[in-house]
């Protein structure tokens, strides 16, 4: 699997934790009253977008005919295995084995969910299903414009090597001299690009460097 498409599972994984996290906090004990005074429109806030993700979830439960909490237990399974590196693919096909369900029918699900608004149809904060935040990370990490980083991702799809093997990809090869890098340091920068956003994602990658695949 290519590096953005890499990229790209680690964004679901993000659609995913606001989902899962809300299905945690609303089955969890309700804590004791705080003296404190809440902010209400913060709270209320919180309050209405835990509401929608506790619909959404009930709503697809009953769709794939499993309890609310097998659906999240298995939104958990999937979102640890992207992060630790699991080829997204595989991720999916043992998702839907998890659920009793197609991987089609799989993949479709976890659309829903993770607000992916379709082929063709970006959301405002992405481009071509990669986070504004891995953007930022790129573009802070080879000290080029967030522009400059978006046509970075772009101009990947172009690239058909895998692993170490990619810097010998002419496309590749292209994409870092016009940066005025190397291919190396390309590899090495959204490498760390992907381990930094996995961990602001509360993942843990696995030892040693990523595959790059």
């Amino acid at each position: 699997m290519g590096i953005r498409t890499r990229l790209v599972a680690a964004a679901m994984v993000a659609g995913l934790t606001a989902v899962t996290g809300a299905a945690a906090a609303s089955a969890a004990a309700p804590a004791a009253p705080s003296s404190a005074q809440p902010d209400s429109k913060k709270d209320n806030g919180k309050k209405d977008e835990g509401r929608k993700n506790d619909e959404q979830l009930a709503k697809v439960a009953a769709s794939l005919h499993v309890t609310v909490k097998r659906l999240t237990t298995a939104l958990g399974n999937l979102k640890r295995a992207v992060v630790n590196g699991t080829d997204k693919a595989a991720a999916i096909a043992a998702f839907a084995r998890e659920l009793g369900i197609t991987v089609a029918r799989a993949e479709k699900v976890l659309e829903a969910l993770s607000g992916d608004p379709g082929p063709g149809k970006p959301a405002p904060d992405k481009e071509a299903g990669v986070p504004a935040e891995v953007v930022k990370l790129l573009a802070a990490e080879l000290k080029i414009s967030e522009d400059r980083a978006r046509q970075v991702f772009k101009d990947l799809d172009k690239v058909g090597g895998k692993g170490d093997d990619v810097t010998k990809d002419p496309a590749f090869i292209a994409i870092a001299k016009g940066l005025g890098t190397t291919p190396q340091r390309l590899l090495d920068a959204l490498r760390k690009v992907k381990e930094e956003f996995a961990k602001q994602e509360g993942g843990k990658p696995k030892g040693g460097a990523p595959s790059g695949k």
